[in-house]
């Protein structure tokens, strides 16, 4: 399936033309070494580091100096479901805007360097996600939302090579970010509503060549075993990736996680079975694609209660652990070489499942529901966590876990037609609510000790928080609201050390990085955004509006001194 020619001889991509100067004069390649073990001042993948904390190392800006901070450049960028994370190396900033266009810019001043555009078909939603890139060596790699991974280089932004990895003719496409770990580009993929025989899978793709090496479906076939009531292949829904794997380094995995099973309700699906692999975390050796070991965290979830974001590794009490929590508010912690589960730190919020010690024990009476039959469940779909990714401060031994408190007074599953083509999520209904411990406020952000599942603090809004959270070494936690406020926190106490109103809400991940010696915060915000951005605040909160458009990158400093 692996493609290297120009975008002009397969007709899906073009390269917007720019001046011959327009480019990076003196890039330094990427080599291994630095992606595993980066400076300070770059920000080299979707959460910085490996492993995943999302927390910078730079100590510029602190809870004693933060006030003074001032927007010192902006862009704005193409329209569409903006969820973006830049990437910074060297003083050079990779941007993947909506829709297909991928710019460098001048970390520093904010001047374009270089741009690609990639021109899709039909079959391509005008303004697609994209959640970010990866960078290695001389290219930058984009998981284009046609399911196409794409090569640039980094200097000039032309095509090196691209790789068609699924059919976009029957709905499979990219929205996270890739990671390359032992010179593999490792990336899922989603868009499996539909019965097919094309599952969702987790694919990995030689860096230098654009060969695909290796392919893991996330559906378990008929010949591996029967986890899904003896449903046929052909109809076996769901597994979708969307979020970006997190790389081990030590035990020389990649963790991923997979979403649901769809339809999502066991009853649309007509078993009860475990549904392997969804809700589940794969470990897989990036250089042949062995699964190791994968731990399902809701086996045969039934009410698309998602534990697939962001797996971050934690060394907790002298040992190493991988931390995630999902939609359901639970802080789950296992052993990375096995997958075994160690500890589970329930928020208290969630009215679904049980728990026994570190494991799923079983679902609530009533939370298995019939179809028709309408039960209220907090969360709602939505989740109290969705795709805004919490940070971890070694500082406070802390997890920032950006939260929307929500439930659904009357969810209602379906039957489901299962031929080929048919399928679906099996929702009937859905009425969303504020939750009744927070009949007021829908946004929360909540630091979460990761040692002891202790919640040292939380802040409270009205409008759902819509940010990743983001860490650094002077002791300032950042993250933004639907209602367009930018916060700097005490990341001890939780205090307000500083907020801002930007012109349209915060929106994807944010970065900190710096360029001569001045530390900058990148701040991405935009529209779109999935549930919490649309759905829950447009019904439960119509007093707050945010501008129907306005996608764009803001980045804040210090005063420059020099």
């Amino acid at each position: 399936m692996q493609r290297s020619l120009l975008a002009q001889a397969l007709g899906l991509a073009a390269l917007l033309a720019l001046p011959a100067s327009a480019q990076i004069a003196d890039y330094t390649p990427l080599d291994e070494q630095t992606l595993r073990n980066p400076s300070p001042g770059d920000w080299l993948q979707w959460r910085n580091t490996d492993n995943g904390w999302g927390y910078s190392a730079l100590d510029q800006i602190t809870p004693d100096n933060v006030g003074a901070l001032r927007m010192v450049w902006g862009w704005a960028m193409e329209p569409g479901q903006q969820e973006t994370g830049p990437l910074i190396y060297n003083g050079t900033m990779f941007l993947a805007n909506p829709g297909g266009l991928i710019q460098a810019l001048n970390a520093e001043t904010g001047d374009l360097l270089w741009e690609y555009k990639r021109e899709f078909g039909d079959t391509v939603r005008p303004g697609a996600i994209t959640r970010g890139l990866a960078v290695f060596g001389d290219h930058v790699y984009y998981a284009a939302p046609d399911a196409v991974m794409v090569a640039l280089d980094a200097r000039t932004g032309q095509i090196a090579w691209e790789t068609v990895v699924a059919d976009t003719q029957v709905g499979h496409y990219f929205t996270a970010a890739p990671i390359v770990a032992e010179g593999m580009v490792v990336a899922g993929y989603q868009g499996c509503n539909r019965f097919r025989e094309d599952k969702c899978a987790i694919v990995g793709i030689d860096a230098a060549s654009g060969e695909e090496m290796w392919r893991v479906d996330t559906i378990e076939p008929e010949s591996e075993g029967d986890s899904w009531g003896g449903t046929p292949h052909l109809l076996r829904g769901g597994g979708d990736i969307w979020t970006s794997g997190t790389y081990d380094a030590e035990n020389g995995l990649v963790l991923i996680g997979v979403s649901q099973a769809k339809p999502w309700a066991r009853a649309s699906r007509g078993h009860d079975g475990a549904t392997l692999y969804t809700n589940a975390v794969l470990a897989i050796e990036p250089a042949t694609g062995e699964v190791a070991w994968y731990r399902q965290y809701i086996p045969g979830d039934s009410n698309d209660m998602d534990e697939a974001f962001e797996h971050m590794l934690i060394e907790i009490e002298g040992r190493p652990r991988y931390v995630n929590m999902g939609k359901l508010g639970i802080l789950w912690q296992g052993d990375p070489a096995d997958g075994a589960a160690t500890a589970a730190y329930d928020l208290g919020w969630q009215n679904q499942i049980d728990l026994q010690g570190a494991a799923f024990a079983d679902y609530r009476d009533g939370m298995v529901p019939d179809v028709n039959v309408p039960i209220a469940m907090c969360p709602s779909t939505a989740g109290f966590r969705s795709w805004r990714a919490m940070a971890f401060s070694p500082e406070t031994r802390a997890v920032y876990v950006p939260i929307s408190m929500n439930c659904d007074a009357a969810m209602i599953y379906r039957e489901v037609e299962m031929v080929e083509g048919g399928g679906g999520n099996g929702q009937a209904g859905s009425t969303r609510t504020m939750h009744p411990d927070s009949p007021e406020n829908m946004g929360r952000f909540v630091a979460m000790n990761v040692d002891t599942g202790d919640v040292l603090w939380q802040h409270d809004m009205r409008a759902p928080a819509n940010t990743s959270t983001l860490t650094n070494a002077g002791g300032v936690m950042f993250a933004g609201d639907w209602d367009r406020n930018l916060y700097a926190f005490d990341q001890a106490t939780g205090e307000v050390l500083w907020q801002t109103r930007l012109p349209q809400a915060a929106q994807g991940y944010l970065a900190a990085y710096a360029v001569n010696g001045r530390q900058y915060i990148a701040v991405p915000i935009g529209v779109g955004g999935a549930s919490w951005s649309t759905s829950l605040p447009i019904t439960l909160l119509p007093e707050i509006r945010r501008p129907s458009t306005g996608n764009g990158l803001l980045v804040f400093a210090l005063p420059d001194v020099n």
